[in-house]
């Protein structure tokens, strides 16, 4: 799960890098899900991960969400919120948080 993603041969397209910490959260949700639908828990997961390496085509197109931390952006994926600041290098995704929990802010 971890690395550089986008799409090769695009031009254009910056890097997506789910870092260590996005990789842990995704990893937990999967183990949650699992508990009660493990079928559901792996398309879940994937679902994240899909949508993570999607934000190499907008990364600009989702807002801000200064309640996390200077420059973090948030797109939603019900009930989850993947964190991520866009870089020089690429875009570097922060973290996966429940939507419905207290925002604690990155550094």
């Amino acid at each position: 799960m971890r690395g550089y993603g986008g799409r090769p041969g695009r031009s254009g397209l910056k890097p997506v890098r789910l870092s260590a910490s996005a990789v842990k959260d995704i990893s937990a949700i999967g183990n949650d899900i699992a508990a009660d639908k493990p079928k559901a828990a792996a398309g879940f997961v994937d679902h994240l991960i899909q949508r993570c390496h999607s934000l190499a085509n907008a990364p600009e197109e989702y807002g801000l969400k200064p309640s996390y931390g200077p420059g973090v952006r948030g797109v939603t994926v019900p009930p989850c919120i993947v964190l991520y600041r866009i870089r020089e290098r690429g875009i570097l995704t922060l973290g996966v948080r429940h939507g419905a929990r207290k925002p604690v802010a990155f550094k």
